[in-house]
């Protein structure tokens, strides 16, 4: 990593600001204490049920700190160390210290990549922001595979993943991570097939009746509120692998089956109905004791519904690989389909995709004919297009997603219109190359 970052006064003051507050921001998310699933080695890279997002928040948490530490003018090898040397003190504290913290040796390499690659985007700035036309080629290819990469992923992550075993249910059950349902269940069942609290009898047929997107239903009578998790029905597998939830959560009912994101380690999709249950006594005098509450899950859609003698509340939540954003969160997201979540799925996606708008003008320019220029950069816009294409369409097809809804293609495109907006604001591509 050469130097590529003037060390002037001004830019030594903003590397300290951001120093300062990454480090802030570094203590107060690490050396808080938390309750938390337990992992099983402190040698392990990928750790828990949750490690992919593990990693990533790692790594993410770190970047600042690297990029603080490079416009403060520190040498790449100390500022290496230095990193590298919080990251073990933290770890250390976690371990010897902080109640519900786990240290692992993959914290301590995760967030020392975080480190090293922000304090490289930092030192090494003209390359990604002012690229050589064959250096812009590079970064819009590999950014493709990236993109590609996160639409696969986030497809996947949301098909019903429900595993070979034993299953047993559970009604209203008392587990060490969650709370108590304080109602009573009365019937519970998976597509008419009542579910037992004990053992299933066919095991393989309730897997084929979830495959196939089986409606799980439970009749209740509500209590109080509750401040955490409530299972109400709860279906798990001989090795304890939740495979279904119906669940309040306050006022809320939640509803969630097995997907591909627990397979890869991500944030499982948890779908919220809200305003189902009663606040208060009064409330609960006013309506009728029972409710019947359901939840059904395919791979285009979750339909969950709550029905007393007097009122029926439903939703049906359309899953697009653009919710891919509520896998990597440091908490759970109860995905409800609101208006608010459809703006950061379209926000999510704009920046997903902003790269290619403003790496484009650059890997388009060619000094030696104006022509060719252009119809380079025409070609690279076609194959930009697609490269998108296949992110919105091709990687949900493949897996029985909903289409991509309209707001989002105008989100991709907007995203790469700021691009191409951001590569003239910072520098003409004619002029960066006559500068070289």
């Amino acid at each position: 990593m050469q130097g590529n970052v003037a060390s002037t006064p001004h830019l030594r003051r903003i590397g300290g600001v951001v120093t300062i507050l990454s480090m802030a921001a570094i203590l107060f998310a690490t050396l808080l204490p938390e309750s938390g699933e337990t992992v099983t080695s402190h040698l392990c890279l990928v750790c828990g049920s949750r490690g992919t997002v593990d990693v990533i928040l790692n790594v993410l948490l770190f970047l600042p700190l690297g990029v603080g530490l490079a416009l403060l003018g520190v040498p790449a090898k100390r500022g290496i160390l230095m990193m590298c040397a919080l990251s073990v003190l933290i770890e250390t504290a976690q371990l010897l210290t902080i109640p519900g913290r786990d240290a692992t040796i993959g914290d301590v390499l995760t967030n020392t990549l975080g480190g090293i690659l922000g304090f490289a985007a930092s030192r090494e700035t003209r390359i990604w922001l002012r690229p050589m036309p064959g250096e812009a080629t590079f970064f819009i290819v590999s950014w493709a595979g990236m993109w590609l990469a996160i639409q696969t992923i986030s497809s996947f992550a949301f098909v019903p993943s429900i595993p070979e075993s034993q299953y047993y249910g559970q009604l209203a059950p008392s587990l060490g991570n969650f709370a108590v349902f304080p109602g009573r269940v009365l019937t519970a069942s998976l597509e008419g097939i009542p579910i037992p609290n004990a053992a299933f009898d066919d095991s393989r047929g309730a897997r084929l009746r979830l495959l196939h997107g089986a409606t799980v239903t439970a009749t209740v009578v509500a209590a109080e509120t509750t401040r955490e998790i409530a299972p109400i029905v709860r279906v798990a597998d001989a090795e304890e692998r939740e495979l279904v939830l119906l669940a309040q959560n306050g006022t809320d009912l939640l509803f969630a089956i097995r997907s591909g994101a627990q397979a890869l380690r991500l944030r499982p999709p948890l779908l919220a109905l809200p305003q189902v249950f009663a606040k208060s006594a009064l409330e609960r005098r006013t309506i009728a004791d029972t409710l019947g509450v359901s939840g059904r899950y395919v791979s285009r859609e979750v339909r969950m519904s709550a029905r007393t003698a007097s009122e029926t509340h439903r939703v049906r939540i359309p899953l697009t690989s653009s919710l891919g954003w509520t896998l990597v969160l440091p908490s759970q997201w109860f995905i409800e389909g609101t208006p608010a979540e459809q703006a950061v799925s379209g926000i999510w996606v704009a920046c997903l995709v902003l790269p290619f708008g403003y790496w484009a003008p650059y890997a388009a320019r060619h000094s030696w004919a104006q022509n060719a220029s252009r119809v380079r950069a025409g070609l690279l816009w076609l194959a930009g297009l697609a490269v998108v294409y296949g992110g919105l369409v091709g990687a949900p097809y493949a897996f029985g997603l909903t289409a991509t809804p309209f707001r989002e293609w105008l989100a991709a495109l907007a995203g790469l219109l700021m691009g191409t907006g951001l590569a003239a604001r910072i520098g003409k591509p004619s002029e960066v190359a006559r500068a070289r």
